[in-house]
């Protein structure tokens, strides 16, 4: 692995939201999601009856973007990517993903023991970005200092 790629997974792995952005029926749209990431996979849990869910099952292409609120251009970093996405339904990749995501986000272990007490909670379900392109940019280094990586199937 290069240390290209070495440091956009610990970028990704060091954040933990992502802006996921579709579009469906009703255009274009942009919502932000926690998520856990498996090497470059990204996964998020959604309502299914949520905009960006009902998006994804009659368009799977996603842009989505990683990165912070900076207040000055030379600290932006960031990440872009785009790829498809798609609904989780191997439980033992559902395990797995819980399994990252309860290390990640201890206080999620709470909801999951008491669904109902959380609206939506009980009918969530894994979503999967796969990404085909990625792009890094890093203006810590140089304005516009950027790389990227194109992922096979």
């Amino acid at each position: 692995m290069s240390e290209n790629e070495e440091r956009m997974l610990s970028y990704i792995a060091n954040h933990n939201t992502i802006i996921l952005s579709t579009n469906g029926p009703e255009g274009p749209w942009a919502t932000p999601v926690f998520f856990v990431n498996r090497g470059y996979r990204i996964y998020f849990l959604s309502d299914p009856d949520s905009i960006h869910s009902r998006n994804l099952y009659g368009n799977p292409l996603v842009g989505a973007a990683i990165t912070e609120d900076y207040k000055d251009w030379k600290q932006i970093q960031g990440i872009q990517m785009k790829g498809k996405a798609y609904l989780v339904t191997s439980l033992t990749e559902k395990a797995k993903v819980l399994a990252s995501f309860l290390k990640k986000f201890p206080a999620v272990k709470h909801i999951i023991e008491t669904p109902g007490s959380f609206k939506g909670a009980a009918k969530t379900q894994w979503h999967c970005i796969e990404p085909k392109y990625l792009k890094f940019t890093d203006n810590t280094i140089n304005f516009g200092d950027n790389f990227e990586i194109e992922l096979k199937d």
